[in-house]
């Protein structure tokens, strides 16, 4: 079979859309043999909407149509299982945290014979959506289970956004293990995929499910407190729900989980800081940004609604990006710690509210917390603690983006009323960060304005405080995936070598790769 890029047409019929691919190649329609779409992306940027199709082909003569520009041969894209290693393995594996990284470790574990043994600090994703609804209603916070914490991660209350830049061939069985689980196959072939947390909530549940029909074990509500380590070797764990031998973890703990960090470290972990990113939510309605993003095509029925993807170099050489885009979607609280404020962003599968939202992120270092290996994580912690005292409460602490630049408390709204249930604070927020970031975020919003009319005159709403986008703190690991402790493979956000979902997933599959190529699993004891 051949791949054709570049196929566009101004309709998503497939009549159509074969007529264009049939001009294009200039082939005779005898020579196509069938076709199916293998990505779809949309061209908004003129007056009229053009669909991009890449079209995987089956054709007579395919040495000749490989001769023509956008066409290649289809790769071949299925999964290749890694085969059993060969150092003893007397003890199930162990995967620690079951957020998207953890999930699809545990995943292909139990899909190769491992049957792992999973722990989760919070609880099953049917409890946690009850405590978390709960909580955004005026609950007590419960510290071990909530945004952060419990089945399916901090992802299972997000935009469900699969979109990634990596090129890793590991994404597409990503994508198909999420079409078994319930996702729609839409996400096979949508350049910027999504399936939104009311639907990721039930996949998380029948990924899970498929993982215990395949001898998985699972411990909820049960936290990893220490490791017990021999000869720089991994040989067991203690937990909440008792001791337990282990030879090979998966490392999956979330970017929040700081304490287990700690644990770890204590016990010769080695860690090293990198650097993350702090900032605000910013608040549109969706119309406004349909309008600015789409133009013309902003009513087009055939068009989801729309996304933007801003990035701004400041003066003081920091990088300020809008990330985790949320069309139709809401600002929510995502604390886990009393008396700290984090908020989020999450849509659902219709991506139907009244407001889109964004992080809006500047890049911090050791210039701006120092050296010493846990000044990230005290600075992360103190700037959410602030924002709490800012607020008085866990509702976000909010200020009309135009207020923000002028320096002044807002006093009510306009365009944007907020989308979190708990409602907002106003204060200023130039007394929550540091003089840099303050300036970064002026000179970004002011560069935005300009390039974006509206983005802060239509009455923003700039909401705070947006600082577990990333983890402080990176685990580190060698060419096998293992640290410095044999056996322990640190893996995903939370050990710092992954950013979303999908790269999160991926680093899961990359992990329990790496863990089957060294241990058999014929010498676990069944």
């Amino acid at each position: 079979m051949i791949r054709v890029h570049q196929v566009k047409c101004d309709s998503d019929d497939r009549n159509v859309i074969e007529s264009h691919l049939l001009r294009k190649l200039n082939m005779k329609p005898e020579d196509l043999l069938s076709w199916e779409i293998h990505r779809k992306s949309v061209d908004a940027r003129h007056q009229k909407v053009l669909f991009s199709y890449v079209l995987d082909c089956k054709v007579r003569r395919e040495k000749q149509y490989l001769k023509h520009k956008d066409v290649m041969k289809r790769p071949d894209e299925r999964y290749k299982y890694v085969e059993s290693g060969e150092k003893s393995l007397p003890d199930h594996p162990v995967v620690v945290g079951f957020g998207p990284a953890g999930m699809f470790a545990a995943l292909l574990l139990a899909q190769s014979g491992y049957c792992p043994i999973v722990f989760e600090r919070g609880s099953q994703v049917d409890i946690r959506k009850e405590k978390v609804e709960g909580f955004w209603n005026g609950s007590e916070l419960d510290e071990e289970c909530n945004v952060q914490f419990g089945e399916g991660g901090a992802g299972a209350f997000s935009d469900g956004k699969l979109t990634t830049r990596s090129k890793d061939s590991r994404a597409r069985k990503v994508l198909e293990d999420l079409v078994s689980f319930g996702a729609k196959e839409e996400i096979l072939i949508d350049a910027h995929p999504h399936i939104g947390t009311d639907a990721f909530l039930k996949i998380i549940k029948a990924c899970r499910q498929e993982i215990e029909r395949l001898g998985g074990t699972f411990y909820f509500d049960t936290q990893v407190t220490d490791i017990k380590v021999e000869n720089d070797q991994l040989v067991g764990i203690s937990t909440t729900s008792g001791d337990f031998a282990c030879q090979a973890l998966i490392f999956a703990c979330g970017h929040s989980a700081s304490d287990t960090i700690l644990a770890f470290h204590k016990k010769g972990l080695q860690l090293t800081n990198k650097p993350f990113a702090v900032g605000v939510r910013i608040e549109h309605t969706q119309d406004y940004i349909n309008e600015a993003m789409l133009k013309e095509a902003s009513q087009d029925p055939r068009l989801t609604p729309a996304r933007y993807q801003l990035t701004h170099m400041t003066s003081n050489k920091k990088g300020v990006y809008t990330f985790c885009m949320c069309p139709g979607g809401y600002v929510v609280n995502s604390s886990s710690k009393k008396g700290q404020l984090v908020i989020n962003g999450m849509s659902y599968a219709a991506r139907d509210g009244i407001n889109a939202n964004s992080a809006l992120l500047v890049q911090v270092n050791d210039s701006d917390y120092g050296n010493d290996l846990f000044a990230g994580l005290e600075y992360q912690e103190n700037l959410e603690k602030k924002a709490y005292e800012l607020s008085g409460s866990y509702a976000p602490c909010v200020q009309l983006a135009k207020d923000y630049l002028a320096g002044k408390v807002s006093t009510d709204y306009e365009e944007v009323k907020p989308s979190c249930l708990m409602g907002g604070n106003f204060v200023d927020l130039n007394e929550l960060f540091s003089p840099a970031i303050n300036q970064s975020l002026h000179e970004a919003l002011l560069a935005y304005e300009e390039k974006v009319p509206g983005f802060v005159e239509r009455g923003a709403i700039l909401s705070a405080v947006e600082s577990r986008s990333s983890s402080s703190l990176k685990v580190c690991r060698d060419e096998s995936l293992q640290s410095n402790i044999l056996g322990l493979f640190p893996c995903g956000e939370g050990s710092g070598y992954a950013g979303g979902i999908m790269t999160s997933a991926i680093d899961g599959l990359r992990c329990a790769e790496s863990l089957i190529s060294i241990f058999d699993k014929n010498t676990i004891k069944k």
